[in-house]
């Protein structure tokens, strides 16, 4: 019994230990990948002027490619939204046609539906706004 705790304990260190040793050789990959890109990217044949006109082209076109995915979500937002709106009108027709005998309820329900059609207009301009700025 004592031998097997004995046993078990080593085998628990051992486990550790190869942990460990993934982990920093994990880590000393990526160190080395990002030391070689870096090195490579600055010791090309090209002169500081050309590779600085590389750089800022690539970042150039990735701001663009943020920018068109910017715009994609704006437009599906906007879509969904407008969507959810007509969706809500569809309710509203629904309900009024339901509780035409009852002003008071048809009443609270417009009311009700055109405050959330501001609300989901307030939040279609604001998120606009945000992407655009």
């Amino acid at each position: 019994m004592l031998f097997k705790k004995m046993q078990e304990k080593r085998e628990a260190e051992i486990r550790r230990q190869k942990k460990d040793t993934l982990k920093k050789v994990g880590a000393a990959f990526i160190i080395g990948s990002v030391i070689s890109s870096v090195a490579t990217l600055f010791t090309a044949p090209k002169s500081g002027k050309e590779m600085r006109q590389d750089v800022a082209e690539k970042v150039g076109e990735g701001a663009e490619l943020v920018k068109d995915g910017a715009t994609k979500v704006v437009k599906k937002t906007g879509d969904v939204l407008h969507e959810a709106v007509n969706k809500g009108q569809e309710l509203k027709d629904k309900v009024i046609n339901k509780v035409q005998n009852k002003p008071e309820i048809e009443k609270i329900a417009a009311e009700a539906i055109a405050s959330a059609e501001e609300k989901i207009e307030a939040v279609s301009e604001a998120l606009e706004e945000k992407i655009e700025s």
